[in-house]
């Protein structure tokens, strides 16, 4: 075998699945396909089962030469090669053009077939033949989660260091333009690290939930729930908890939950740092009074001891904020049937990536199949 490096780059910006399916299109099945031996099985008239492990199919040129096009490595990597006869150590010049030219006719006929041989994404949401029985998704909850975890263990020390650069030089000096510029633009920054953490932690929350919601939420809803009425993102956090037990399966029934107003100060406080707003925005008001003028504080009311001025944001509300969200994540735990609590223990609370399969109805389910 020698290995056609041409155009490797373009041919590895496609899934596998696509030349698969390619190949098939224009020379029917492969001319050899090595099983999985472990799924291998003899049926009644002597058909041999089975998964498949590698696919490889043999194209003969105009010289007479074999150009091999299969997989490796699980069939993850196509790898298109030269078939040399024993003697021969290399490919000759009329072999090489033949090949490059092979792969161009390849590659021409996919991009004219492109959207017809695959669109992962169309077939994924209009699986109607069944053909996609397990799927894979990135834990929005965990990867957030330890994000944040992450952002806190460094926080203290990048605090330190952007406070101690906003106090280098004293305001009430006479300063130059560039160091009004230092101070201001590292007194922005002061809290931004805890900010961060405390952001983590709350998209951590809506990932939970919004997983929750794919993972269970009743079949003859998905539809309208996903695609035709988007309330998934039309719905904010606290009405998708009050109806959570309703719309999805595994959950006791007439279950209250009992966390709201804890939930419902965090997204205020969400709200408040991150949104933007200019009523939240406004700090401070004036007072003149008998001739004395008074500089107080405007202060939102949250109901909560976590600071509306994030520079004054410390640790301690960060693990204050990290708690109330493991609570809330605990509580609608406690929420489920037992046998929905293990699955989401198992796979939403402990892997980076959550497996779905579905069942012979189309339903989708959390866990391996």
């Amino acid at each position: 075998m020698f290995p056609i490096s041409y155009k490797s780059e373009e041919i590895a910006g496609y899934e596998v699945l696509f030349f698969h399916r390619l190949m098939k299109n224009n020379y029917a099945s492969p001319a050899e396909i090595e099983l999985e031996q472990h799924s291998v099985r003899k049926l009644e008239d002597g058909r041999v089962m089975g998964l498949g492990r590698e696919w490889k199919y043999y194209i003969r040129t105009d010289s007479g030469g074999i150009i091999q096009v299969g997989t490796e490595d699980i069939h993850t990597l196509l790898k298109i090669s030269h078939v040399l006869p024993s003697n021969q150590n290399e490919p000759s010049n009329r072999q090489i053009r033949e090949g490059e030219k092979f792969i161009d006719d390849l590659l021409r006929e996919g991009q004219r077939l492109k959207d017809q041989i695959l669109n992962v994404r169309k077939e994924f949401e209009n699986d109607r033949d069944m053909n996609i029985k397990r799927f894979f998704s990135d834990n929005v909850y965990l990867i957030n989660y330890r994000s944040a975890e992450l952002m806190l263990e460094y926080a203290e020390d990048n605090e330190s260091m952007v406070k101690d650069e906003a106090l280098r030089y004293d305001a009430r000096d006479q300063l130059t333009p560039e160091q009004h510029a230092h101070l201001d633009r590292f007194m922005a920054g002061v809290g931004m690290y805890f900010g961060a953490a405390i952001s983590y932690f709350f998209m951590a929350l809506e990932g939970f939930i919004n997983v929750l919601y794919y993972a269970f939420l009743k079949n003859e809803l998905r539809s309208e729930y996903f695609i035709e009425q988007k309330l998934d993102e039309r719905l904010d956090i606290i009405t998708k908890v009050l109806l959570m037990p309703s719309l999805c399966d595994g959950f006791k029934s007439k279950q209250k939950a009992r966390f709201l107003k804890d939930l419902t100060r965090l997204k205020n406080y969400r709200n408040l740092s991150f949104h933007s707003k200019m009523s939240d925005a406004l700090k401070r008001v004036g007072f003149l009074e008998s001739g004395f003028l008074y500089q107080c504080d405007l202060k939102g009311d949250l109901s909560t001891s976590l600071p509306s001025l994030r520079f004054r944001l410390e640790r301690s509300n960060v693990l204050e904020f990290k708690k109330t969200v493991d609570s809330i994540v605990k509580d609608i735990i406690d929420m489920m049937e037992e046998d929905s609590k293990s699955l989401v223990e198992k796979w939403i609370l402990n892997q980076i990536d959550i497996p779905f399969w579905k069942d012979q109805h189309g339903a989708v389910k959390l866990g391996m199949l």
